[in-house]
């Protein structure tokens, strides 16, 4: 799989942890983008008995009960997240949306408050650029969670930006 980008800085000083995760770029049958919460893609970490298609399927269903079929690479994009000493590793996807399970299984609040829109490709770029400048403009120093959101915004982008160019 490819590398399209690094997010963040490595600081040699940190001892970073590897978390491997993935994203899908959900495209349903009018080519419109799954996108949740306002910018974000479906995903998640990858569990030790998994493999990365496994942990797409079991992700997409867990946060929005959804099926998903027809799973093609995209490319990764690095994150050094310095605030919590992790280095993400996202191996992102295009997938196509099959069917509605009706049923998540969320591993927590924050997944049980998702909320998901389809959007055009176009669309959803000019939504990511305006979210990483409202949040790029912040006064406020970032904190864990909220360097965690940008840079998932910005890697959403960058998979978007690299499906687009490929389709």
């Amino acid at each position: 799989m490819n590398n399209l980008a690094v997010i963040g800085v490595h600081d040699p000083s940190i001892e970073y942890k590897d978390r491997l995760t993935v994203k899908a770029l959900i495209l349903n049958d009018k080519n419109k983008v799954l996108i949740i919460n306002n910018g974000l893609l479906p995903g998640g970490g990858v569990e030790d008995n998994e493999d990365n298609i496994t942990a797409l399927r079991r992700e997409s269903i867990e946060e929005l009960g959804i099926a998903i079929s027809e799973i093609k690479e995209i490319g990764i994009v690095i994150q050094y997240r310095d605030l919590i000493n992790k280095k993400y590793i996202v191996h992102g996807y295009a997938a196509r949306f099959v069917d509605s399970l009706g049923k998540t299984n969320p591993q927590d609040q924050r997944e049980a408050e998702f909320t998901y829109a389809w959007y055009s490709v176009d669309d959803a770029t000019d939504l990511l650029n305006s979210s990483i400048k409202q949040m790029e403009d912040m006064d406020a120093a970032l904190d864990g969670a909220r360097q965690g959101k940008l840079f998932n915004l910005m890697t959403t982008l960058e998979l978007l930006n690299s499906f687009a160019k490929s389709s």
